[in-house]
């Protein structure tokens, strides 16, 4: 039998998906097939291969590691308040010759700067890790190390979402919002500079001089909300506050501003 706890954390957790779609800013649409240039990312695509086709965008870097590239937008990410940033793609293939570096990495940055790098592998032939986070610090090492990890494989189609709330963050796929695939600490990077010195920045693509990728994205969204993802404890103190809150009107200040990447994909600590 079902205890009182379960039914409302299933209640308010099907709660927080549906105000999920229903917030939802579409940030890249695959299904218009144009590139990502064309709905408003800032894109470094050469020497990396683009193609735009069939609902998405292969972006490819495998040719060599040298290759570098990728795609940045700005838009408002207040962690106070919590927000999603969705994603749908599938690691098409990956090498990396450091375990500190993967070929397609993810970065989401707050509006006070702080926020996590997520690295994918395909595989790894030490390490059970196939997505994991980059570490933070004052100094390199253990600024841009490897963190925490999953060995949930992103070599299929997937849905992801990327949820922060406060100073944590959760990673949810394929709609499973029980349970996240991964979970951790917000970072600070921006003693690195450009680009982590940046806030509300998002940015998918290779930025790294030691991997390569090759990764097919059909659709990125963002969502004013989080999806709760604590330890079970402070899990269903929160689900119990949500089930009885009223969904805040969703308000998303997008700047149109675009930044070159050269920051990113040349900086000296990628190698």
């Amino acid at each position: 039998m079902r205890t009182a706890v379960g039914i409302l954390a299933g209640l308010s957790l099907t709660l927080a998906a549906t105000q999920v779609q229903a917030q939802t800013l579409n940030l890249y649409d695959g299904s218009r097939n144009t590139s990502f240039a064309k709905q408003g990312w800032t894109s470094v695509t050469p020497p990396g291969t683009e193609t735009v086709s069939n609902g998405g965008t292969t972006f490819n870097t495998r040719a060599s590691n040298t290759l570098q590239g990728g795609y940045s937008i700005f838009r408002t990410l207040d962690r106070t308040k919590g927000y999603t940033l969705g994603f749908n793609l599938q690691l098409l293939s990956e090498a990396h010759q450091n375990p500190d570096r993967a070929g397609l990495s993810i970065i989401a940055l707050s509006s006070d700067r702080r926020g996590i790098e997520l690295g994918f592998w395909a595989s790894d032939a030490k390490l059970s890790d196939r997505i994991w986070a980059q570490n933070d610090g004052a100094t390199k090492p253990p600024r841009f190390t490897h963190a925490e990890g999953t060995s949930f494989s992103p070599v299929r189609a997937v849905r992801y979402d990327l949820s922060v709330q406060g100073n944590y963050y959760g990673l949810f796929a394929n709609g499973n919002f029980q349970t996240p695939i991964l979970t951790g600490s917000l970072r600070n990077y921006s003693p690195e500079g450009v680009p982590y010195n940046l806030p509300n920045f998002v940015f998918f693509g290779d930025n790294t001089t030691s991997a390569s990728a090759s990764v097919r994205i059909t659709r990125v969204d963002l969502t004013p909300r989080a999806i709760p993802f604590a330890n079970s404890t402070a899990r269903a103190a929160r689900l119990a506050v949500d089930a009885t809150a009223v969904p805040e009107p969703s308000t998303l200040l997008g700047s149109g501003i675009a930044i070159m990447l050269g920051g990113l994909v040349h900086r000296k600590r990628r190698k």
